[in-house]
């Protein structure tokens, strides 16, 4: 009787400790934005653009928090940092980007986690624009229910290009409206 159990799950142990690792490695730098020179600002100025470890502002920059002290009972997608595309202090849209190196004709999946909240009046509801190898998308958040941040999680594949591919996120809605949180930023190769 206890070897009907015993074989079944010890197959299983051997499949599993010779198997090869399925998840493939971030390609990307600092994709939950946990490593700065600022420990949260407005990244609005040229001096402020590479404030974020890898990554470069562009349009009017983008705000970076740490959310948890920010909007209580809220949590990042991954760690405590996260970047809100819609920067309150300009309305004329924000973005972050960062260059990374792919092999032209591969296939590549970007995952990453979009977020939401009702905090100071906003509408709970927002949209992020993606642009990568040539290609642009837009997603929505998840519309917020409360003040808590809501997150959600985004896949998009492409096909790179060019051996240096550049990933754009933004956003250009009023952003005393709108929050456009984006956190947990992984690209892979399939």
């Amino acid at each position: 009787m206890l070897k009907k159990y015993l074989t079944p799950l010890l197959a299983t142990a051997v499949l599993l400790g010779t198997g090869t690792n399925v998840l493939a490695a971030n390609l990307l730098v600092n994709g939950s934005f946990e490593q700065s020179t600022c420990g949260g600002c407005i990244l609005d100025t040229p001096a402020k653009a590479n404030a974020i470890t890898g990554w470069t502002t562009f349009l009017s920059g983008a705000e970076y928090f740490n959310l948890p002290s920010a909007f209580g009972g809220s949590v990042a997608a991954d760690g405590v940092m996260i970047v809100d595309l819609a920067n309150y202090v300009y309305s004329n849209g924000g973005g972050i980007q960062q260059n990374f190196a792919t092999t032209v004709g591969a296939k590549y999946r970007l995952t990453f986690s979009a977020g939401n909240s009702r905090y100071a009046s906003r509408s709970g509801d927002g949209v992020v624009q993606v642009k990568v190898a040539g290609q642009t998308a837009t997603f929505n958040t998840p519309t917020a229910k409360g003040v808590a941040v809501e997150w959600a999680t985004i896949t998009y594949d492409f096909t790179a290009t060019t051996t240096q591919t550049t990933l754009a996120f933004s956003n250009e809605q009023n952003p005393n409206a709108n929050f456009a949180f984006i956190d947990n930023v992984i690209v892979e190769r399939l």
